[in-house]
């Protein structure tokens, strides 16, 4: 790992310690190790490949999973579909969506202003309150298009 990216990786998680801490909840050794190990992960993220890397480090399996709960609930994290199981993304903006690389789990954020406008739409003519939604596409990148052998 570069330099560079242990920095943005340690600003990352102390942005999201902050945050924690601004919210009045503590911040236990346990609690930062999760956050620090989260905030290191450059895609999407298994949580239990989580309990596996964390637990030689005397972290059980139920910090991990109330931590990525209270991750969540945050704003901090989104749960997305992988291979037919949940896991996570590190999610540095506001509402987005996803696109998810099936291949080697790369997740891109998406602005998605008009799909956000329809979703809208088809409430108010549902005359349905929305509370929230998730939207992600499950595709390949453009690194493994590139690799991929062709068809």
């Amino acid at each position: 790992m570069t330099a560079q990216r242990r920095s943005a990786n340690r600003s990352r998680a102390d942005e999201i310690l902050r945050r924690l801490g601004d919210d009045g909840l503590r911040l236990t050794g346990q609690r930062e190790t999760v956050v620090r190990s989260v905030a290191a992960k450059a895609g999407a993220f298994n949580p239990e490949g989580l309990v596996d890397e964390l637990r030689p480090g005397g972290i059980g399996r139920a910090t991990v999973y109330r931590t990525l709960e209270l991750l969540e609930k945050r704003g901090i994290l989104s749960r997305i579909h992988l291979d037919g199981c949940h896991g996570y993304t590190v999610c540095d903006e506001g509402h987005h969506h996803h696109l998810i690389c099936r291949t080697c789990g790369r997740v891109l954020p998406v602005d998605a202003a008009r799909i956000e406008e329809a979703i809208r739409d088809l409430a108010d003519a549902l005359n349905f309150q929305v509370d929230t939604h998730t939207l992600e596409f499950s595709g390949q990148c453009a690194d493994c298009l590139a690799k991929a052998p062709a068809a």
